[in-house]
């Protein structure tokens, strides 16, 4: 799929990278399931880069499922997670990445105009803001999924994000059967030593990993490969 060129120059109170977390303050919406629930951030996390399944869910006063990012530069990022209660786990993606997925940033608007846009059929691209919904601070960008599609694919990231610098992925399958006494490639079912090879998961090994630094309150760029 061709790159989308983003219109302008990207300033400092913006960024080009996109985050979704793992994990947040607050309640779950109606439609998470008890299994998402019950995870910490870390299993989540856990869960998304051994499946390449990003799950989505409808957001507050809507029902068509999105995966949600944060745009979040550098001091922006501190804020959420030093101050609005987000949990220093999950995934970065680009606007490119975003907007090539169909995805966008979503409007904040009163409770009239949002009303225009769930008419519309819209309402999954506006957020309400009044006295007793105040959720500017996530800058929020939202790709919608099509109806029964669970979650989104995950290709190439722009990073990972983890709160604990020993974390570590559970380690994957690679498809690849090797002898456990000898590490000589095998067959299954050949000998009883023989078993599947396993490693950290592709999207682990190849994406930058944001390590943050709570003391800093900075995260820590670690460039691909090097923390496995």
């Amino acid at each position: 799929m061709a790159d989308i060129t983003v219109a302008g120059l990207i300033g400092p109170a913006q960024s080009d990278e996109l985050v979704h977390f793992t994990g947040k303050g607050g309640s779950f919406t109606a439609g998470v399931p008890d299994d998402v629930r019950r995870m910490t951030p870390s299993e989540r996390l856990d869960a998304m880069l051994g499946s390449r399944l990003l799950r989505g869910f409808p957001p507050f006063g809507d029902t068509r499922a999105c995966v949600c990012f944060s745009e979040s530069p550098p001091d922006h990022l501190a804020h959420l997670i030093t101050m609005r209660g987000f949990s220093p786990w999950g995934i970065a993606i680009t606007r490119n990445q975003m907007l090539n997925a169909g995805g966008g940033s979503v409007a904040y608007v009163t409770t009239a105009v949002r009303e225009r846009f769930v008419n519309a059929g819209l309402g999954h691209w506006a957020v309400r803001t009044d006295t007793d919904s105040s959720w500017m601070h996530e800058r929020e960008w939202r790709l919608p999924l099509n109806p029964g599609v669970a979650g989104a694919r995950l290709g190439a990231l722009a990073a990972i994000l983890i709160g604990d610098p020993t974390w570590r992925p559970s380690l994957v399958g690679t498809g690849q059967w090797i002898n456990g006494a000898t590490g000589e490639p095998c067959q299954p079912g050949e000998d009883p030593f023989c078993r599947e090879s396993e490693d950290f998961p592709e999207l682990w090994r190849e994406s930058v990993i944001w390590v943050w630094d709570k003391n800093s309150q900075r995260v820590v760029r670690h460039p691909p490969g090097t923390l496995c």
